[in-house]
């Protein structure tokens, strides 16, 4: 690679572009849920949750497993083509299987669900697993070489084109029912993952000035072994995740009738709560999990090298800015979920819209959990520790699954929504543990931690004052979170949450430390 970015820099730059494709993924979910309604936006999430764990089997752990081994190869400088070509033609292969068995089944697993209707629905999204499966070697093999931008970038295309063609299909096919509309939705995503993929191909032949050599198959049984080595105890970890909302899915809304809603009602609070509710809460989680995906390469390469001190330090940085994204994101969130709720979907009924905003209280908790779960995730995988990740995030699982039965059956859908609270909770606390066992604890971490909770807490009171003062929910809002966050930028540089140096790489990075060096003046007689 001609140009390479640092650990930091490219996670800002991942979070940056992250951070654009979730509004334009918001300005699709919003005009989607108006457009299907919630009935309609329960079924495309049905078959998407399908989907996503179809996508965790042939793809999910893919970048990060290509990523790890391209660091790990030019850490020792050796050359990681032969594996890339073998994961090629594994990816390839397994997921065109894979897709032929998603048709087959489609049927049968929308009966699972409790609701048939939406068995087409596998067969119109299959292309799509194909397009992300290969997609996802690509950003693998950019990331290993610590170049993010093409998966950046990759990432716009998909979300640009999704809400271009699957707002634009739907509507099409809005007029011959919602089901009609639920399959152009998902025509869509097919587009916008083979315009993403075409991207990446011509990136990876003239960016890298790599010779047209993917039809090549090479006879050497190492490199497939060592990819499968790397990639299926990721997979396993990948695929914990989403076959918890593949068990969502089929439980919540048979769960939800012995609870006593019809059929529509519970597809409705499905809806409400995996598409409408999760898709806000989901806007700061994703920034965080860019620094995940920038953090393995980087770690990995460190655990070659030995790098004990450089594994402590990036570990630290990518724990401390995910409390610093997900802590005051949670509370506003708590704060402003009736604006919030109002602005963005403002079809919903008067009933549906008290649901989701109850059920968008419960869980915006869970971003500050997710990002540590995903980060700490990170770490392990990069320590070569997937097994010991795998058994946490299974642990989770089951507890989450059985907080949900319970809870679905006696306060109806808000049950789901503590149960993803606890997913959170558990697999955090198991992967904080696994990790201090292995490096010890970290005293200045934990005090970090405590700084950015307590400037948190000054951010929400802030935004508390707003909120009662200023009876426009918009208006209220902005002007809420705008103070607020200028209030709680200046806290982290008044309790000097990071080091001197430490966020070299993000852009502004120096004017915050001289703005820092202003608002700590004692500092600069030392």
């Amino acid at each position: 690679m001609k140009k390479t970015q640092s650990y930091v820099g490219g996670a800002v730059i991942l979070a940056v572009f992250a951070l654009i494709t979730k509004v334009v993924g918001a300005f699709y979910r919003i005009p989607l849920t108006n457009l299907l309604g919630a009935e309609g936006m329960g079924m495309y999430q049905l078959a998407f949750s399908i989907y996503a764990l179809v996508i965790a089997i042939t793809s999910g752990s893919v970048p990060i497993a290509v990523s790890r081994l391209v660091a790990e190869k030019n850490a020792v400088g050796e050359n990681s083509k032969g594996t890339f070509r073998a994961a090629f033609w594994a990816v390839l292969i397994f997921s065109a299987v894979v897709s032929a068995v998603l048709i087959f089944l489609g049927k049968y697993i929308a009966v699972l669900q409790g609701n048939e209707s939406i068995s087409f629905c596998y067969t119109v999204i299959t292309p799509a697993v194909i397009f992300v499966s290969v997609l996802s070697l690509f950003r693998g093999w950019f990331q290993g070489n610590f170049n993010v931008i093409p998966t950046a970038v990759s990432q716009l295309i998909e979300q640009i084109l999704k809400l271009i063609f699957g707002l634009l299909f739907a509507k099409l096919m809005l007029p011959r029912g919602v089901l009609y509309a639920v399959y152009g939705a998902l025509l869509g995503v097919a587009v916008s993952e083979f315009a993403a993929l075409i991207y990446m191909f011509f990136r990876y032949v003239f960016s890298l000035k790599n010779r047209l050599d993917l039809p090549r198959a090479e006879g050497k049984n190492e490199y497939f072994k060592e990819f499968a080595k790397t990639v299926v105890p990721i997979t396993i970890v990948g695929f914990i995740l989403p076959f918890s909302q593949f068990i969502d899915s089929i439980l919540i809304i048979n769960l939800l009738k012995v609870f006593g809603e019809s059929t529509p009602l519970a597809t409705a609070n499905y809806g409400l709560f995996s598409g409408t509710v999760m898709s806000v809460v989901n806007m700061p989680v994703v920034i965080t999990l860019s620094l995940s995906v920038a953090l393995v390469p980087a770690v990995s390469a460190n655990r070659v090298d030995r790098n004990l001190e450089g594994i402590i330090k990036k570990s630290a940085t990518a724990v401390k800015l995910s409390y610093v994204i997900g802590l005051p994101a949670a509370l506003l969130m708590f704060i402003y979920a009736r604006p919030i709720v109002l602005i963005l979907y403002p079809r919903l009924t008067a009933a549906e819209l008290m649901t989701a905003v109850n059920l968008l209280r419960i869980t915006c908790f869970s971003v500050v959990f997710q990002a540590q779960m995903q980060i700490y995730g990170s770490l392990l995988t990069a320590l070569d520790r997937v097994r010991d990740s795998a058994k946490n995030t299974v642990a989770a699982v089951i507890a989450k699954t059985a907080v949900s039965v319970a809870l679905l059956l006696t306060v109806g859908i808000s049950g789901a929504a503590y149960a993803s609270l606890v997913l959170g909770v558990t697999a955090t606390l198991l992967n904080v543990l696994t990790f201090n066992n292995l490096l010890g604890k970290n005293v200045k971490l934990v005090k970090n931690v405590s700084t950015i909770l307590i400037c948190s807490v000054i951010m929400m009171s802030v935004a508390l004052l707003v909120y009662f003062t200023v009876t426009s929910n918009l208006i209220g809002m902005v002007i809420g979170g705008v103070l607020s966050a200028a209030v709680y930028a200046i806290c982290l540089m008044l309790f000097r949450v990071f080091d001197a140096g430490e966020l070299d790489g993000i852009p502004l990075s120096r004017f915050f430390e001289r703005l820092t060096l202003k608002i700590r003046f004692w500092e600069k007689e030392k």
